[in-house]
């Protein structure tokens, strides 16, 4: 599987270059850095590739996120944004102070999972994330519709459970937290400019007195699953936007787009990326 990521790389800096242009029918954001420029590069490039170039993309940081990764990603997808970690700081100075937000900030600390619930989703409108390790097959119009519309969406988890930091029921009776069941971090959208970020300060507060033990993966998806909960966020089609777990999958030819996680991992490094270049 190494060798394979290895190729990857090389084969990330060999695509041929697809602009970005202006008049954009979509614009998707990526927390990205030294793990994952290679992966970041084929998930924007085939998802570009399907709207002939009129995609916006911004890079976010995760900490590790180079001025030279920036270049591999720009050097097939001219056009891209870089948000700095320094713009992003002045924003939120502006957005989340810290002596009115201490807990979201401490978040953002602890780990780059909150990077994409507070880096990217105080910018201003609707905005979407989307993992790097996807690979799209063709033309997302649910979320092409979901970006006009200005709704909130989500890639279904297939998985039996949510990875809360505690059952839904407790959630909700006990601290008022209301969550959307079987959320999946590959792809979430919100409106941000609908977000009380007061609110969101005390229930995140209330997890972290209440959950101490609660690793950081399960407070943000109890987070994000609590914000898109109120705003009756939709999923997406799950047999078009698919996750897979296995490493003997069993592809589909319907997937709009794939999400490789666990021992699906092996099929993604080894022959999946391989499609894209033939």
């Amino acid at each position: 599987m190494q060798r394979g990521e290895q190729q990857m790389k090389k084969a990330a800096l060999k695509l041929p270059p697809v602009k970005l242009l202006t008049d954009k029918i979509l614009e998707v954001s990526f927390l990205t850095g030294a793990k994952y420029w290679h992966q970041t590069i084929f998930c924007a490039y085939t998802l570009a590739r399907h709207l002939d170039g009129r995609l916006g993309i911004k890079l976010y940081s995760d900490g590790t996120l180079t001025d030279e990764h920036i270049g591999f990603v720009n050097q097939v997808l001219p056009g891209i944004e870089a948000i700095s970690e320094q713009q992003v700081l002045q924003h939120l100075d502006v957005v989340l102070p810290q002596h009115h937000f201490p807990t979201l900030r401490y978040l953002r600390n602890w780990h780059p999972f909150f990077r994409r619930l507070i880096d990217i989703h105080t910018s201003s409108s609707w905005a979407i994330h989307m993992d790097s390790d996807m690979i799209f097959f063709g033309k997302p119009d649910q979320i092409l519709e979901a970006y006009q519309q200005k709704t909130a969406v989500y890639m279904r988890e297939q998985l039996a459970s949510s990875y809360f930091v505690d059952n839904e029921d407790i959630l909700s009776d006990k601290h008022g937290i209301n969550c959307i069941k079987s959320v999946n971090g590959g792809i979430i959208a919100y409106d941000n400019d609908k977000i009380d970020y007061a609110h969101l300060e005390e229930k995140a507060r209330l997890l972290l007195q209440h959950y101490p033990h609660a690793g950081p993966a399960q407070v943000e998806q109890t987070l994000m699953s609590y914000l898109l909960y109120h705003q009756n966020a939709e999923a997406l089609d799950e047999k078009s936007y698919s996750i897979f777990y296995d490493n003997k999958p069993g592809f589909k030819s319907q997937s709009i787009v794939r999400h490789y996680i666990f021992k699906a991992k092996l099929p993604y490094f080894t022959t999946e990326w391989k499609k894209v270049t033939r």
